[in-house]
């Protein structure tokens, strides 16, 4: 999800029902396509002359949440989900199976599905409507090999560690006003987060650059996985995508990862993922306040 977009998975219920919110005006040059109060938010899909887009917010201040382009509907409208595609498509071994905490408009699973039908998703996400608006509105399309869950993203977690589950990759994308809820980058969250991961396997997390909570989640990240990378979109503020491995000597390098590109070259290109682009992504190193403890809880 983009920067500064509110997203509630697994916080605090907010009180609302069905029906229709209040009539607010949207930014210029949009249409109001879909609006719904769901048990969590507010949805609204927007036609805009460009791209489609659903944003959990009212009025013209609203902030997308996920977008979609008409003339190039496969290709991923925002930095964040083509840095996190982009290093999913480069790490080795190539991952099999794919849990995604925080669906959206399902940009990133229906780009894994597009490119790696072969690859097994779950997506998961809290609000069943944002589930029903993505198919909807955005060409998400579950299948067997792509499995939506409406479930609080700490249960479906907590559930498939007693179940023993495994998977091979992670992405954590669900925020609220101010960022990550805390109870999902706790220290018990992401060592059950951890737990689930195969020895090779790789999380990923889309945060705030420049929120409150930067150096907190940073820590709270090390003390679980040890060193990672810290890939910084943009110079100042925005977001940063969080990448680490079960293991620290599973942790590729940067110089690995760039040197996969070629290989991957096509697939990225259908999702509209330049190489160059990629090669030019900010590997920022450790630059938070380590002086804090992390979030234990």
């Amino acid at each position: 999800m983009p920067a500064r977009v509110p997203f509630l998975l697994a916080c605090l219920l907010l009180v609302g029902g069905a029906g229709f919110a209040r009539d607010l005006p949207l930014p210029p040059g949009e249409k109001l396509v879909h609006r719904e109060r769901s048990a969590y938010q507010t949805l609204l899909v927007t036609d805009g002359i460009t791209r489609r887009c659903l944003r959990f917010t009212e009025g013209s201040e609203g902030l997308n949440q996920s977008c979609r382009p008409h003339a190039t509907p496969d290709h991923l409208a925002f930095d964040y989900t083509r840095a996190m595609t982009a290093v999913l498509l480069l790490w080795k071994p190539p991952p099999r199976r794919v849990l995604v905490i925080g669906v959206g408009g399902g940009s990133i699973p229906t780009a894994l599905a597009l490119v790696r039908p072969e690859m097994a998703v779950d997506a998961v996400d809290i609000d069943e409507a944002v589930l029903r608006v993505a198919q909807r509105y955005f060409g998400l399309k579950p299948g067997p090999r792509l499995r939506l869950h409406a479930a609080d993203g700490r249960d479906f977690v907590a559930k498939a560690r007693a179940a023993g589950t495994r998977y091979d990759a992670v992405l954590l994308d669900a925020f609220d006003a101010q960022g990550i809820p805390a109870p999902l980058f706790s220290e018990a969250f992401l060592r059950d987060v951890k737990e689930i991961l195969a020895p090779d396997g790789v999380f990923m997390a889309n945060t705030f650059a420049d929120a409150g909570a930067y150096g907190r989640e940073s820590r709270t990240a090390e003390a679980v996985f040890g060193p990672f990378h810290n890939v910084r979109l943009g110079t100042a503020g925005g977001n940063r995508v969080l990448v680490a491995a079960k293991s620290p000597a599973m942790l590729a390098s940067r110089e690995a990862l760039m040197a996969a590109l070629p290989s991957q070259g096509a697939a990225l290109a259908r999702l509209g993922i330049e190489q160059r682009w990629v090669r030019e992504l900010r590997f920022a190193g450790r630059d938070w306040d380590i002086t804090s403890r992390a979030s234990g809880t």
